[in-house]
């Protein structure tokens, strides 16, 4: 519960600090300096090499369990 109020603080303190902010010019944002397309692909990008290391980090360690487990196998089967 505690770790969710501190969250709650952390997130929601400075939504209040700026929710009597005046409005700001929004012209200044109307010129996009990259495309959407253009960031929506480099978004797809990194969202496959972040799930490529997942996957090729979950192969390697379960190739150390099977590893490991077959070494056990061979200790108490005596093997060693």
């Amino acid at each position: 519960m505690r770790r969710f109020v501190t969250a709650a603080a952390v997130f929601l303190l400075p939504m209040l600090a700026f929710a009597d902010a005046p409005p700001e010019d929004l012209n200044r944002f109307k010129e996009e300096p990259v495309s959407g397309g253009l960031l929506l692909i480099a978004a797809y990008f990194v969202m496959w090499l972040v799930l490529a290391g997942y996957v090729a980090r979950t192969a390697l360690k379960q190739a150390r369990l099977e590893a490991e487990l077959r070494a056990l196998e061979d200790r108490l089967d005596g093997k060693s």
